[in-house]
């Protein structure tokens, strides 16, 4: 069971401190809209999107620490940090270009590479919503070290030639990149530690069963917010050239993403942490995450569909457009529904004859470490080798060598007809049932 901590004073008052931050950053934004600095940063739309998702990843920082994830909390709160950082970055960059202050350079430098940290923040939130213990996963560390290697080389290679004034990020002629193959290197880099967590969350929950597989794959639903926005950043260049895209819209559209990205994502971590997650909420937060994967691949075939060069009339690029669009939006809505419904399949197949054994009134899983009944507790939730190893943050390997030595001690020897595992999972809710597993 999660321990329920009682919120510090600093949880109580994080949300306040937030809303306050939020608040001060996109009122400096919007005057600087009010006086005529009308870039993409002082967008209206998108000042109040990131405002209102830093809200909410500060609430679920609150609420997570008080049931007890102290990790997924903390991340909760660093992804709030990074979201308000990058809206007074913006401000201070866009007042300093304007008013042609020294401090302009700097400040554009920063603003530039700020949007990434929240990418990888908003994944390792989703991830550690379905960790168990304090121990960092080498997935986590990975992520953490290729995107802050990322972001620095960002902002010490690419710089833009005159920013906020036409030509916003995704216009390409508006950045001067120096070392340009390190630059493609680097993205290339980052764009696949972006996947690493996803990948291996999806893997987990697909080979799992039970209530784990609806936890796992809603976390990993969550970090596939991420990999989406880059997917989308990069659309954005595609909507432009050969599309017909405006730059400030595309920018501005750029700023909402990630704020739905980030706010998604918090949303996927405290449902995983929630622990049951209900087939109704699976089917919702699959169905959203396949059909913002559908939305561009529907954006790139119809921006080269309608593009100049393709001399189409206007009559067939919309017929095509339509048939693209019912064909991979209905191929979406119909793939995520059997998802769904795989994802949520509770395994309450009663056992065969003679796979439970029968013993005395002494619980067989008291003599098992702590560590082996966390992996008994998991394998019983329905969580595969890999689905377990995901959430205590240790190998496969190693849950090998636990469940060996898990079976050994319950005395379940390999038998024609009978699954030990299955034979564990009972007695492990058999004791849980009568108040005697630890």
């Amino acid at each position: 069971m999660t321990a329920i901590d009682e919120p510090s004073a600093t949880g109580r008052l994080l949300p306040l401190i937030a809303g306050a931050g939020a608040a001060g950053a996109a009122a400096a934004l919007l005057a600087l809209r009010l006086a005529g600095h009308d870039g993409f940063p002082t967008d209206p739309v998108g000042v109040l999107a990131l405002a209102a998702s830093a809200m909410g990843a500060a609430v679920a920082a609150t609420r997570l620490t008080e049931r007890g994830d102290r990790a997924a909390g903390t991340l909760a709160g660093h992804l709030c940090a990074a979201l308000l950082a990058y809206l007074l970055l913006a401000a201070w960059a866009v007042w300093a270009v304007e008013s042609a202050d020294p401090s302009s350079a700097l400040a554009v430098t920063l603003w530039s590479s700020a949007w990434i940290p929240p990418l990888a923040l908003l994944q390792l939130l989703a991830s550690a919503a379905v960790r168990a213990g304090e121990r960092t996963p080498w997935t986590h560390r990975a992520v953490i070290w290729v995107i802050a290697a990322v972001t620095c080389a960002n902002a010490l290679l690419t710089t833009p030639g005159e920013p906020f004034a036409g030509l916003p990020t995704i216009a390409p002629e508006s950045w001067r990149t120096a070392l340009e193959p390190i630059g493609v290197l680097s993205t290339l880099a980052g764009f696949a530690a972006l996947l690493l967590l996803p990948v291996t969350l999806w893997r987990a929950a697909l080979s799992s069963a039970g209530a784990a597989r609806a936890r796992i794959a809603v976390a990993a639903a969550g970090t596939s917010g991420a990999p989406l926005t880059v997917c989308f950043c990069l659309l954005l260049a595609l909507a432009r050239d050969p599309g017909a895209v405006t730059p400030a819209l595309g920018s501005a559209a750029f700023l909402v993403a990630l704020a739905a990205a980030a706010a998604f994502s918090t949303a996927c971590a405290l449902l995983a942490a929630r622990g049951g997650v209900g087939p109704r909420q699976v089917l919702i937060v699959i169905r959203g995450t396949g059909l913002a994967a559908a939305f561009l691949v529907v954006t790139a075939i119809g921006t080269l569909i309608a593009a100049p060069g393709v001399r189409l009339g206007a009559t067939p690029v919309a017929v095509l457009i339509a048939v693209v669009t019912l064909a991979v939006v209905g191929g979406a809505w119909t793939g995520t529904a059997r998802l769904a419904r795989l994802l949520s399949v509770q395994d309450d197949r009663p056992a065969p004859p003679g796979a439970l054994p029968e013993h005395s009134g002494a619980d067989p899983v008291a003599v098992l470490t702590p560590r082996e009944a966390e992996v008994l507790a998991a394998l019983a939730e329905g969580a595969s080798n890999a689905g377990i190893a995901a959430q205590l943050v240790v190998s496969e390997r190693t849950i090998d060598a636990h469940l060996r030595a898990i079976f050994v001690k319950l005395g379940l020897q390999q038998e024609a007809g009978a699954n030990r595992r299955v034979r564990a999972a009972r007695m492990w809710l058999d004791g849980k049932a009568r108040g005697k597993a630890p």
